[in-house]
């Protein structure tokens, strides 16, 4: 199975639904088969999508409270979740990066990570594929070598067979 580093883009339709949620949510069934990764970051940003959708009046209090427990529970406190920090090294990486690619300075750390994350890898581990819903990103981690995978275009259904041919 493929290793999976997820951006906020992406995490935050398991916490709440909007398009893409389904496959988020089958990607999430074949844990702790599937090795998953993301950024303390990437957390710290999926918590405020929440936080703003509570605050729009999208989610009740007591959904918010559900939601951010989630969350808690299935990413920071889970073992199915590796958490990187970003460091100097990743931010200055990331200059590089927004450069060639026109992303913000933290997408661009965020990835500069994950490459790291995935170039660090044997070439005989299973594909590392960069889970994200943010185009800018995922045009610039393809460039860069990463395989992705957009959950707001991949049917549920196709799900398996997707992780199947990275096998």
């Amino acid at each position: 199975m493929p290793q999976l580093p997820w951006d906020a883009s992406a995490l935050v339709k398991r916490f709440y639904t909007e398009t893409g949620s389904d496959t988020v949510n089958a990607l999430f069934t074949f844990t702790p088969a599937l090795q998953m990764a993301s950024t303390y970051i990437s957390y710290a940003e999926t918590a405020s999508i929440l936080r703003r959708r509570f605050n729009r009046g999208d989610i009740t209090l007591v959904a918010f409270n559900a939601v951010r427990n989630a969350l808690a529970n299935e990413v920071l406190h889970s073992a199915d979740v590796s958490l990187m920090s970003v460091d100097d090294t990743a931010v200055l990486a990331g200059i590089a990066l927004s450069d060639a690619y026109n992303i913000n300075s933290s997408d661009a750390a965020i990835l500069a990570v994950f490459l790291r994350y995935a170039r660090s890898l044997p070439p005989t581990d299973p594909a590392c594929v960069l889970v994200a819903s943010d185009q800018r990103l995922l045009r610039a981690a393809a460039a860069e070598g990463l395989t992705i995978l957009n959950p707001e275009l991949l049917a549920v259904a196709d799900v398996a067979a997707f992780l199947a041919s990275l096998a």
